[in-house]
């Protein structure tokens, strides 16, 4: 089992980024602006809005998973134990559609219908919390089962650092079209916006027909405008509007 670390939804991009700004410039000067807030937002949780989102940003990653972070902050491919060769959105998906798989098994057993979309989220303490009707026999499911809940708050986590890395993709591809620093402004005013929006939703996900949505993901991809916003997006934006409150 690996150690405890902390991270946020930018945490995995900060490298990356800082990698970028020394690599494009904006009228001759580095573009430093997102690493700035790539480390604002992978400060302690306590000073960001991962402490509203709760253990969202504390996250105890198994040996394989860390090093699937370190791939991807180093953009090499994964060869570490059993996941082999594989890009980080694979794992993702994998560890995604693994913890789905079990919680249909779980509720099934316990007798727990599937056939309304279940949402679950972490609260300020690390524990999986639900306004289902079955929320008791939900929350005492993941109380009972540590290792379950920890692979919650993984894989939440693991589509949180996914939607970091696709907020950060499309800054670069919003600075590089911009035309004057305006349009550059405008530009790091979105990708903080998306950023603190997706942070804010990193530690809720819900299971509909069998498979985990992550609300981070969903948001963040409807955001840049890579797919029509899917069924939970409205639902998950509404969501983070109303709990964050910031002057971009």
């Amino acid at each position: 089992m690996g150690g405890r670390i902390v991270t946020t939804v930018a945490a995995a991009t900060a490298q990356r980024t800082r990698a970028a700004s020394s690599e494009h410039s904006v009228g001759g000067k580095a573009a430093t602006r997102p690493s700035s807030t790539a480390t604002q937002t992978g400060a302690s949780p306590t000073t960001t809005s991962s402490a509203k989102a709760g253990a969202a940003a504390v996250v105890d990653l198994s040996a394989n998973a860390k090093a699937q972070l370190a791939n991807l902050v180093s953009g090499a491919p994964s060869t570490s134990g059993a996941i082999g060769i594989k890009s980080f959105d694979e794992v993702v998906q994998d560890r995604s559609k693994a913890l789905a798989d079990t919680l249909v098994s779980r509720l099934t057993n316990l007798g727990i219908p599937l056939d309304e979309p279940i949402d679950l989220k972490l609260d300020s303490a690390g524990n999986v919390t639900t306004d289902s009707p079955y929320k008791k026999k939900i929350e005492k499911m993941f109380k009972d089962d540590p290792e379950l809940a920890k692979e919650f708050r993984e894989v939440a986590g693991l589509n949180a650092m996914k939607a970091a890395q696709k907020a950060l993709e499309a800054f670069d591809k919003e600075k590089k079209a911009a035309r004057n620093d305006e349009e550059r402004d405008a530009a790091y005013g979105r990708y903080t916006a998306r950023l603190m929006k997706s942070q804010d939703l990193s530690g809720t996900m819900t299971l509909d027909d069998g498979k985990l949505r992550s609300w981070s993901v969903e948001f963040m991809n409807s955001s840049v405008g890579e797919v029509a916003a899917p069924k939970a997006s409205a639902k998950a934006e509404a969501a983070a509007t109303q709990r964050v409150v910031r002057t971009v």
